[in-house]
């Protein structure tokens, strides 16, 4: 008898860390799982602590028991999975045990820094100090931003963005997907050193648009939209909702 033809290679990490996140948050084992969708015990065990890859069919089998699909184990899928269930909601001890892999990011309020409005009058614009090197601390990801290390938080320092966002709000940063017209971006500035540069200060608002040699950029406290030339910006991240980030 034909045996099926397995995936060679092993298990890849992001397999490996939506199948914990999917137990997590179903309040399943991985033997149960394991037992309903392949008859035996140890499937999705094999996969986590080994790093054995399965077979496209076995693959299918424990996605449809976890209630999701292979590309999405995979992170083939671009889109963001709903992460609550429908009914009962994650138990406070299954939050506990989330995986606190994202990075937040050190935060002060910086110096006032000046800019052009659009009518070319000088705007005194509210500046956040941010210690990139190295994180503070981590806290839970959501289970559907999985697989998506590049993914920072960042705390609101100052009141510019008030009401919106209020001091010592964390903010999730996505640096990948390029930000819209009406979206809040963090505004990574250069900053020289003797041997380069490094970002030390980013700008929390909003973007208004973009223009020649110039972003847009609005706070509301006091209410200003004004204009950070492009040599002085080194990226400009969206900032995700933190419903995005859990699916709704």
């Amino acid at each position: 008898m034909l045996r099926q033809k397995r995936v060679m290679g092993a298990a890849p990490e992001i397999l490996k860390e939506r199948l914990e996140a999917k137990l997590l948050e179903l309040g399943v084992t991985a033997r149960e799982v394991s037992m309903a969708a392949l008859g035996q015990p140890d499937g999705i065990r094999n996969i986590i602590r080994k790093g054995a890859m399965p077979g496209a069919a076995r693959l299918d089998a424990i996605a449809a028991e976890l209630g999701t699909t292979s590309d999405w184990l995979l992170g083939r899928e671009n889109g963001i999975e709903r992460t609550i269930p429908a009914e009962g909601g994650f138990s406070a001890d299954t939050f506990r045990r989330l995986p606190k892999t994202l990075p937040i990011y050190g935060s002060a309020l910086g110096a006032d820094i000046e800019y052009d409005d659009e009518t070319g009058v000088v705007v005194k614009v509210e500046q956040t100090e941010v210690h990139m090197v190295e994180a503070i601390d981590f806290m839970a990801r959501p289970i559907g931003v999985t697989g998506r290390p590049d993914l920072y938080v960042v705390e609101v320092a100052g009141h510019s963005m008030e009401p919106r966002y209020d001091s010592g709000r964390r903010l999730l940063i996505d640096p990948k997907r390029s930000p819209g017209v009406g979206d809040d971006v963090v505004v990574q500035l250069r900053g020289p050193t003797f041997d380069g540069e490094e970002v030390r200060h980013v700008l929390i608002k909003q973007l208004v648009r973009r223009r020649p040699g110039a972003v847009m950029l609005r706070q509301f406290n006091p209410d200003a939209t004004f204009a950070v030339p492009n040599e002085q910006v080194a990226a400009v991240h969206r900032v995700m909702p933190w419903d995005e980030a859990l699916g709704f």
